[in-house]
């Protein structure tokens, strides 16, 4: 009896509408974002989420989003991985967002992570259905957000 009764809840349990707790922001359904400055958060939310998906539909150029354009995954995963490791962050802010050209913009970006504190400029460009993507992030500056990677203990 004491089963049935456990495997009950279990079904209802799993039958329960809603989301998950613990999940992260969904990722968008339209790649791009509509304005430069959301396709920067979009883009900085994706990669401290560690959301490769997220992050291959806002990264892109004018043609449209990496996840489109790149038929090599595993390139796009490595490339995207490489990205998470350089511009994981526990804040940002954004300090200015130019015009470059019609269509292009140059943002400002200072990221924090723990102690660490560095600026970086960020590309912006319109793509395909006046859509914005991240075309290009220095990650020169960022160097050091990837080698402060917390240590795990010795044994």
């Amino acid at each position: 009896m004491r089963r049935t009764v456990l495997a009950l809840m279990l079904v209802l349990g799993a039958c329960r509408s809603g989301g998950s707790r613990n999940a992260t922001a969904p990722t968008p359904a339209v790649a791009g974002a509509a304005g430069s400055r959301q396709a920067v958060e979009q883009f900085l939310t994706s990669i401290r989420a560690g959301d490769i998906q997220a992050t291959s539909i806002i990264w892109g150029t004018a043609r449209g989003s990496a996840r489109e354009r790149m038929k090599d995954r595993a390139e796009l995963e490595k490339r995207i991985l490489v990205m998470q490791c350089n511009f994981n962050h526990d804040s940002y802010r954004i300090l200015s967002d130019l015009p470059v050209t019609a269509g292009a913009r140059n943002l400002k970006v200072e990221l924090r992570r723990g102690t660490l504190v560095a600026q970086t400029s960020m590309a912006t460009v319109l793509g395909p259905d006046a859509r914005w993507f991240v075309e290009n992030a220095d990650l020169a500056p960022m160097r050091g957000f990837c080698s402060s990677q917390p240590q795990e203990p010795r044994r």
